[in-house]
């Protein structure tokens, strides 16, 4: 796999990451928008979980993309 595929591919991961980050945060704040109980309280922990999880992955491939990049 060449520079260029690889930087394209974590390109495309990124892309659907941060698709999937607005998901999240749409359901968020659809739940926020609703109620406020505490089944919600724990869904909305579970998915600000998710939420930071995704965007710490989001930053490792970006880190990961720009060492790529400038090696």
């Amino acid at each position: 796999m060449t520079p260029a595929e690889s930087a394209q591919e974590v390109r495309e991961l990124l892309v659907r990451i941060d698709e999937r980050v607005r998901a999240v945060q749409e359901d968020i704040r659809e739940i926020n928008d609703t109620r406020r109980c505490h089944s919600h309280r724990e869904r909305i922990r579970t998915l600000e979980r998710m939420l930071w999880g995704c965007m710490a992955c989001v930053t490792g491939l970006g880190v990961r993309l720009l060492y790529d990049v400038f090696r």
